[in-house]
């Protein structure tokens, strides 16, 4: 069955630029889609587990190739509950506001405790890392920013770790179609911001279809 996860990163709900523009394309796939599931996580409201030592040290031995200990195995239980709900999907949507000129830490926390070995990504000393997410499954970043001129040798392309650390991550895990809706100005007043965010919205509802 064709799955779509949404992945909220935004405190704001309906009042998130991202989220709002997300929403339409999620409307509008849901529509061309009528045998779809779509599973919303906002990772604010979601109880995401914690990653403590017992976890942590779980994550080494399994990549060192060394058995864990019962408790070791018991702390990733709900952790590894994350990757199987994100495994179900087969189309993932990100809506993403940029922080601190990177992600939410929310987010943060929710990609932590994803990307585990065994369960999104495979370690093998000699041939390295391997993602275990299909490439085939499409991505779309629907990410906010309150300002502008983020691209390489534009005057804030210094300071992006939005996109280009949500790529990376996700390529990681074997996500590579990744696509982009990118709404900039969302500080400025809405005079301003409001028409980026319509077109952004008329976007993303042409887009939804065929995705």
């Amino acid at each position: 069955m064709t799955r779509l996860l949404h992945v909220s990163a935004s405190p704001m709900n309906g009042l998130s630029f991202s989220h709002r523009v997300a929403a339409s394309f999620v409307d509008v796939w849901r529509t061309a889609h009528p045998d779809s599931v779509v599973d919303e996580l906002n990772v604010w409201s979601e109880p995401l587990p914690e990653f403590d030592a017992a976890a942590a040290s779980w994550k080494g031995k399994m990549m060192a190739g060394q058995t864990p200990t019962a408790q070791e195995v018991a702390s990733v239980e709900q952790v590894l509950d994350v990757g199987v709900r994100f495994q179900a999907a087969t189309h993932y949507v990100f809506s993403v506001p940029m922080w601190n000129f990177s992600v939410p830490y929310r987010l943060k926390h929710y990609l932590d405790v994803l990307v585990q070995p065994g369960s999104t990504f495979a370690f093998d000393p000699a041939a390295g890392f391997a993602g275990l997410v299909p490439a085939d499954r499409p991505v779309l970043l629907v990410l906010s920013r309150g300002n502008t001129a983020y691209g390489p040798g534009e005057p804030m392309g210094h300071y992006e770790h939005q996109e280009s650390y949500l790529r990376s991550i996700l390529g990681f895990i074997g996500l590579t179609d990744v696509r982009t809706i990118t709404v900039e100005c969302t500080a400025y007043p809405a005079e301003v911001c409001e028409p980026l965010v319509n077109a952004a919205c008329v976007q993303a509802e042409a887009m939804a279809p065929a995705f």
